[in-house]
């Protein structure tokens, strides 16, 4: 048993291993003061007495806490107690990129919603001028949510913010060079062939990898792969990897085209911005979701896509029946309709506070204009609820969710309130004012429909389901 669990860090108890890299062990522990889980990343005793060891653990959490980013793991603290040294960093639960892939090939939806995740951490960190340098699936951890988490960046590094090209690929830091020219820092089979060489390293450096994890999702296997690390680096340095779609013959070309694109041996014929990666993920993901793509051939050819329940990699999703009926098979984006439905929301709300003050007006009594009050009042603040969500949803997607499962249940409360209060006028008013009865359940009844079934429905594929 691992002497460290049931010990304390200042505030933190470790309770369990996690893991084990190469410049550290992390576990999962808690925060007595915050009352929160907690995982714990501990320097290795031996790299304690290495100057540099230290510096790049100290590194990993500068680095790291300076990018505040929902897919790139959020650092706590960094600290010291006796000769341990650690950082302590938000606890994801949930399984790494390479325990998903395994021995098989992700499916293509998977695929792009993970990899898109990837991109664009790659592409905050990037503009911060941070490049990982050690990205591997072991380094990525998906949550329960599907959400990405990108994490490690021991042995990230700072490059030199200046126009100058040559002198943006610098290894610099506050105090100098991370890693001098020559040494060669990070997991061999990820490696791009300048890293591989020990030269000086950037953005593109960082491509090459996430190029060789994409392979790895659509293939279930490694681009450069030998018997030793150094027939490893001599695969990396001098072949070209086989063709992904020859083995995964349902991969879509334009899929294809960004691995190879991305697993250039020529840095300056690489991909150059991550953030063009991102968007090519994008495309293919909207075009894969309506079935407008091409399959990657074993030659250079290419063949329209065919979809069988055989083929894991490229079928498309079908859309809801209903949604078909209404749009057609080119479906439009869940999230787009969540946002119609919101703000059909707001104009129901809107029609109805008119109506009941048409009510009021053809009725007398104190309880006639008690309805119309009670209406107002929960037109209101269904109103604002649903204004919040759409601003919510224009800003951040896990805001979203987080404003989404907050107002849920008072959205449907008060829609249903709605449409109770709505049917009571109605009634009300039935046989004196037809026409303004008729109006007010209708818009009772579509409200209370909308806030108890299409709502949650929306909500679940728009939010929760879709890559939007």
């Amino acid at each position: 048993m691992d002497p460290m669990i049931g010990q304390a860090l200042g505030h933190y108890r470790i309770e369990a291993t996690l893991g084990e890299g190469g410049m550290g062990v992390v576990y999962r522990a808690f925060d007595t003061h915050l009352d929160r889980p907690v995982a714990i990343k501990i320097l290795r005793a031996g790299a304690t007495a290495s100057p540099e060891g230290k510096r790049r653990f100290v590194q990993e959490a500068k680095a790291a806490s300076a990018l505040n980013h929902p897919n790139i793991i959020h650092i706590y603290d960094i600290s010291s107690t006796g000769d341990t040294d650690f950082i302590a960093m938000e606890f994801v639960a949930g399984k790494t990129l390479h325990q998903l892939i395994g021995t098989n090939d992700l499916p293509l939806r998977e695929t792009l919603k993970y990899s898109i995740q990837i991109a664009d951490a790659l592409a905050r960190a990037h503009s911060a001028g941070i490049v990982h340098r050690d990205l591997k699936p072991a380094n990525i951890i998906i949550d329960e949510d599907g959400r990405v988490k990108l994490l490690d960046f021991g042995l990230a590094k700072l490059t030199e913010k200046t126009v100058d090209s040559e002198a943006a690929t610098a290894t610099m830091t506050a105090d100098g060079p991370l890693t001098e020219e020559g040494s060669i820092i990070g997991t061999v089979a990820y490696m791009s062939p300048e890293q591989a060489e020990g030269r000086k390293v950037d953005a593109r450096s960082d491509i090459f990898s996430f190029g060789s994890v994409l392979y790895e999702m659509v293939t279930g296997r490694l681009p450069f792969e030998g018997a030793t690390k150094m027939s490893t680096i001599s695969a990396i340095l001098q072949k070209e990897p086989p063709p992904p779609g020859a083995l995964a013959p349902n991969l879509p070309a334009e899929f294809e085209k960004i691995i190879l694109r991305c697993l250039r041996k020529d840095r300056d014929r690489r991909t150059q911005h991550i953030d063009d990666i991102k968007l090519a993920l994008e495309e293919l993901r909207d075009d894969s979701a309506s079935g407008k793509r091409s399959l990657a051939s074993k030659g250079s050819d290419q063949t329209p896509a065919r979809d069988s329940d055989s083929v894991k990699t490229a079928k498309p999703e079908e859309p809801p029946a209903l949604v078909r009926k209404l749009f057609g098979s080119a479906a439009p984006k869940p999230y787009r309709i969540w946002e119609i439905l919101h703000i059909k929301i707001c104009l129901r709300c809107v029609l109805l506070v008119y109506l009941a003050w048409r009510f009021k007006n053809v009725t007398n009594g104190r309880w006639s204009l008690a309805l119309f009050f009670a209406i107002l009042f929960c037109s209101t603040i269904q109103t604002i609820m649903a204004g919040v969500l759409l601003l919510a949803g224009s800003m951040d997607r896990e805001f979203l969710r987080s404003e989404a499962r907050k107002f849920a249940p008072w959205l449907r409360a008060f829609g249903l309130a709605n449409g109770a209060l709505a049917i009571s006028m109605a009634v009300w008013t039935a046989e004196g004012h037809t026409i303004l009865a008729a109006l007010i359940a209708f818009l009772g009844i579509a409200i209370g429909v909308t806030a108890l079934t299409l709502k949650p429905a929306m909500d679940r594929a728009a939010i929760y389901d879709s890559n939007r």
